[in-house]
């Protein structure tokens, strides 16, 4: 891969905290802390300053969501495509 071109995910570098990850995977927030430790949440999971988050190729691969090469070039083409229709 070239330095020009990164995973989708990478572009999303953000960890995403539990209840969201929990509400994009259709599980019961309130439950999901404990399905974490009890290692039964359908996605892995880290303790980031003491909170619990997801990184976005995790969740991605959890939903079976493919995660693409994406070229800057492109990107930013995608972004101007946009910008005309706005």
């Amino acid at each position: 891969m070239t330095p020009r071109a990164r995973r989708l995910s990478q572009w999303l570098a953000e960890p995403l905290p539990l209840r969201k990850v929990a509400d994009l995977l259709g599980v019961d927030p309130s439950k999901a802390s404990g399905l974490v430790r009890a290692n039964r949440f359908p996605c892995r999971v880290t303790k980031l300053k003491g909170k619990y988050v997801a990184l976005p190729a995790d969740v991605m691969a959890a939903l079976g969501i493919d995660d693409p090469i994406v070229r800057t070039g492109d990107l930013l083409a995608g972004a101007e495509f946009a910008r005309r229709w706005d």
